[in-house]
């Protein structure tokens, strides 16, 4: 009788999937800074979540995962992963970030000009060049590229404009730190 011996790793039993947060991901230190950064006077009731390709799901799977349908557009335009935190506030106040990391600096631009991925209209944004902010009562948010990153943030009450401006300068600022 012949036996056949199969030699399985564990990456091969459990798929292509970084266990680790984005361990190994292009992005991996600058979601290591982004997990310990808060908008003011505000908590993050759950952890942050990182999100890879269809190919490469990352700790908490895939943009299809976070988006459903809507991540057909974001991948046209050469999306890789991305971070994803909500935080609380007083009075049922919140705030949500994503941090896009795409292939490119020039596709991350081409995806902010796509109203699949940003509506058009809305105002320049004061904190950073090539950014939009949009009001639409109750909400409040913006889009910014920062090289090959788009950073989207949105607060639920348009009154807070101005804390989520500060909040979206403090994550520019540190997302432009770390891909110097």
């Amino acid at each position: 009788m012949r036996r056949t011996i199969i030699l399985l790793s564990l990456p091969a039993l459990i798929g292509p999937f970084t266990l680790s947060g984005a361990a190994g991901s292009p992005a991996e230190a600058l979601f290591s800074r982004l997990e310990k950064i808060l908008p003011e006077g505000f908590s993050r009731p759950t952890p942050p979540q990182i999100y890879g390709t269809a190919d490469n799901r990352l700790k908490d799977g895939s943009i299809f995962d976070y988006m459903d349908g809507g991540g057909v557009a974001w991948i046209e335009h050469g999306y890789r992963e991305m971070f994803h935190a909500e935080y609380a506030g007083k009075n049922g106040l919140a705030v949500t970030l994503d941090v896009f990391a795409m292939e490119t600096a020039d596709k991350a631009r081409a995806a902010l000009a796509d109203e699949r991925i940003c509506p058009a209209g809305g105002a320049a944004a004061p904190f950073a060049p090539g950014g939009r902010v949009f009001r639409f009562p109750p909400d409040y948010y913006t889009y910014f590229p920062v090289k090959r990153l788009i950073v989207y943030l949105h607060v639920n009450d348009d009154r807070q404009g101005a804390l989520l401006d500060r909040f979206a300068a403090d994550v520019r600022n540190m997302v432009e730190e770390e891909s110097k």
